[in-house]
């Protein structure tokens, strides 16, 4: 019997109807088989500040979103671009969980998805999201960027409908499956 993986995905954007949110949405379409996709909202995780902390005990929000990564046998995360960069909101979750205990990013199996509406895709996002997660001892995918340019035009009921992005994510998703099982 084959062990069911599971994904755990954030999404970097808080807007109801982000492109982000809605390509987090498509995974679970796309990954091999006995690989679920657990999205994982960021929404009540408050701004970094250790003031907040009740001695090592971080907010509550915080300790749950840690709890479920860390559980994870793999993180997906899909992230617009803001202003060459990525979001503030996403940043922020991520300065948070390298300060827990389980450390759940740390050595975990990570894919990084960028997207933007404009022709960049989110390269520079991407290159960001790189950047922190090499910090935190992310094992970040090597290979080929998950970057969807002109990402509006490729959303459709709130799912990710362009047939050679989805088939291009699916292929990344197989080698995250891969490298996951170890």
């Amino acid at each position: 019997m084959t062990k069911t993986l599971n994904f755990a995905t954030i999404s970097g954007s808080l807007r109801k109807g982000s492109h982000s949110t809605s390509v987090a949405e498509t995974l679970q379409e796309l990954v091999p088989e006995g690989v679920t996709v657990t999205r994982h909202d960021i929404a009540d995780i408050p701004l970094y500040n250790e003031d907040i902390k009740d001695g090592d005990t971080s907010p509550q929000a915080v300790r749950d979103l840690a709890e479920k990564l860390a559980a994870a046998d793999a993180i997906v995360v899909v992230s617009p671009e803001y202003n060459r960069g990525t979001s503030g909101v996403l940043k922020n979750t991520i300065d948070w969980m390298s300060k827990e205990p389980n450390a759940p990013f740390s050595g975990k199996p990570t894919l990084i998805i960028t997207q933007s509406p404009g022709a960049t895709a989110g390269l520079t996002a991407h290159y960001d999201l790189r950047q922190v997660l090499s910090v935190i001892n992310a094992n970040v995918q090597a290979g080929f960027e998950i970057a969807i340019g002109g990402s509006a035009g490729k959303i459709e009921d709130g799912k990710l409908a362009h047939a050679d992005t989805r088939e291009f994510i699916a292929k990344q998703l197989k080698r995250l499956t891969e490298t996951a099982k170890g």
